[in-house]
């Protein structure tokens, strides 16, 4: 907001100011029974502008104070407050105000629209997979009693597929309102493994894994539920980008700051080009595009979760060695700073 752009909004002042003055000076200079001589006329000329220009600098000084912070505001895509017009009574302030206040009702009132639709969708979808895991448990009730082992197996283990699959959209649509679906409390690492390794055993056993555990047995401070689906996210990973007769190890440390969980496999690794992607959305990478299996989605939320909990969660992998997972949990202190 400078005075070149002030001078453009009062061209129209500073026209009728000449006018005026041009008008004055020559009725002054030509009227007889005034009498005023040149000097006379030159020092009252001078007058009337010193003084206009004074006023003018005032009103410059209340045009840049009310229309600066507003254009700042709007040149940088900050919120536009409207305190910062101040109690001025002025035509164009008042007019923007009330422009700022329709605009601003109706960006909220899409924004809650569009805030109820996704409410809508992920109310849907919750329904929906919890009517879709009823059959689902009575075709597992089913396989417990099919005599021919080779089918029963196979069978089983799609039906995991399916499951971890629906579970992963639960989690995606629960993820939008993640404050609301948090609750930090002290969680046993021991306990949430095996439970996730229950769940996934029918992958182990069809690919012949092997698990090896060691000193796992730490309480942190975490949220349960969010907390497994990334563990599960990343074992599920294991085993899908493994040969048969594979292995995952899996180990803790601990110090003074924090508990550190690890997570190692022997699988295909990921090729150095793509690390630095596989958290980003929708990212499936060379693995991805060779197997066909990956949505991209998986990793992708495990890193927001894990930000949103103050835990940090890093990767290292080697095609044809591997990959290692490290999920830091920070210790006490840093639970103030959860990102909700």
């Amino acid at each position: 907001m400078n005075k070149l752009a002030y001078m453009k909004n009062s061209v129209f002042k500073m026209i009728y100011f000449i006018c005026i003055f041009a008008v004055i000076n020559l009725i002054l200079y030509s009227s007889e029974p005034v009498g005023a001589s040149f000097y006379d006329i030159v020092y009252m000329d001078f007058l009337i502008i010193a003084i206009s220009v004074f006023f003018m600098f005032i009103d410059y000084k209340r045009w840049k104070y009310n229309y600066k912070q507003i254009y700042e505001s709007v040149t940088s895509g900050k919120e536009i407050n409207l305190s910062i017009l101040g109690g001025n009574h002025v035509f164009e302030v008042w007019l923007i105000k009330e422009i700022l206040k329709i605009k601003d009702r109706e960006k909220n009132e899409k924004v809650q629209e569009v805030k109820d639709n996704l409410d809508e969708i992920n109310d849907y979808m919750t329904k929906w997979i919890h009517e879709v895991k009823i059959p689902l448990s009575v075709c597992e009730l089913i396989l417990d009693k099919i005599e021919e082992t080779d089918i029963s197996e196979q069978l089983r283990l799609e039906m995991d597929r399916i499951k971890f699959l629906i579970n992963q959209v639960l989690y995606i649509s629960r993820a939008s309102s993640f404050s609301e679906d948090l609750q930090v409390d002290e969680v046993n690492i021991t306990r949430i493994i095996k439970a996730v390794v229950k769940k996934n055993a029918s992958f182990f056993i069809a690919k012949k894994i092997n698990l090896n555990f060691e000193d796992i047995d730490f309480n942190v401070i975490t949220d349960e539920k969010w907390i497994s689906y990334i563990i599960d996210q990343i074992i599920n990973n294991s085993c899908k980008y493994m040969h048969e007769s594979g292995r995952i190890d899996i180990w803790g440390e601990e110090n003074d700051k924090e508990v550190k969980l690890y997570i190692k496999d022997n699988g295909i690794g990921i090729e150095e080009k793509d690390i630095r992607r596989i958290f980003d959305k929708g990212f499936t990478g060379e693995n991805g595009r060779q197997f066909g299996k990956s949505t991209g989605m998986g990793l992708y939320l495990s890193k927001k979760i894990i930000d949103k909990l103050n835990h940090q969660l890093k990767v290292e992998s080697e095609v044809g060695s591997g990959t290692e997972f490290v999920i830091y949990f920070y210790k006490l202190s840093d639970y103030f700073n959860v990102n909700t």
